[in-house]
């Protein structure tokens, strides 16, 4: 129950990536809604960023907390194994090499920026972190 307590915001964010990895989103979104070129890239980024982040931070408060590098090691396999998943599984998605690399590329992202942020305040309160930030 600890691990849900502490690491919610990440469990969440990987309930939405891998449901928006593998649902057919030709229902969601037309095709005919193009926001920029590559923005399926951004996309990808952008989720791996936010989730390598999020879960730096809820480690960084946790009571156990995981060795850093599975947290990129988790996550970087995570974004290639949907990748496979979506080739593999469906019909309506394809597993693409270069999703896979801007995963990747939002992981180290966003796991560099936590490291260059993991002393400062504004983090913690960012993420609503009722008790102090220092361990």
């Amino acid at each position: 129950m600890s691990i849900i307590k502490n690491y919610w915001r990440s469990i969440l964010l990987f309930i939405v990536i891998v449901l928006l990895s593998t649902i057919n989103t030709n229902d969601l979104v037309s095709d005919e809604i193009h926001f920029f070129k590559h923005f399926d890239k951004f996309a990808h980024f952008t989720m791996y960023f936010s989730l390598s982040f999020v879960f730096f931070i809820e480690n960084h408060k946790s009571t156990r907390p995981i060795r850093k590098g599975w947290i990129v090691l988790d996550t970087i396999v995570l974004g290639i194994a949907l990748e496979f998943i979506q080739f593999l599984f469906t019909n309506y998605r394809t597993g693409n090499f270069y999703d896979a690399v801007f995963n990747t590329i939002g992981v180290v992202s966003g796991s560099v920026l936590y490291i260059l942020l993991r002393n400062t305040g504004f983090i913690y309160k960012l993420m609503l972190f009722k008790k102090s930030y220092n361990k």
